[in-house]
């Protein structure tokens, strides 16, 4: 039934908005004019200035300095959850214990 429909409704005319008989609407804007309007064009990227060395060592000391933060933050977590029993590490089982 489906494909008896799809047929009939290839033949049925289509009604199209009177307002955009002439192809173009009236208030078209070339895209580059809307992406200047908006600032999105590549005219307003920023521009890299000054050394990317300066800058790659700068970030990477910053990281640098967040690692070893963090790091030295678990490593206290840790050592503070042992001494208080919070975590306790399992020894070997007593058939692999030495005599």
């Amino acid at each position: 039934m489906l494909n008896k429909l799809t047929t009939v409704a290839r033949f049925i005319p289509r009604v199209r908005n009177a307002r955009s008989m002439g192809g173009v609407p009236a208030n078209f804007k070339p895209i580059r004019q809307v992406c200047e309007e908006n600032k999105s064009h590549m005219n307003f990227m920023p521009v890299p200035q000054g050394s990317w060395q300066e800058a790659y060592n700068a970030r990477n000391s910053k990281l640098n300095m967040i690692l070893l933060g963090s790091l030295a933050a678990t490593l206290a977590t840790f050592g503070i959850l042992y001494q208080t029993g919070c975590i306790y590490l399992h020894g070997p089982p007593p058939a692999y214990k030495s005599k």
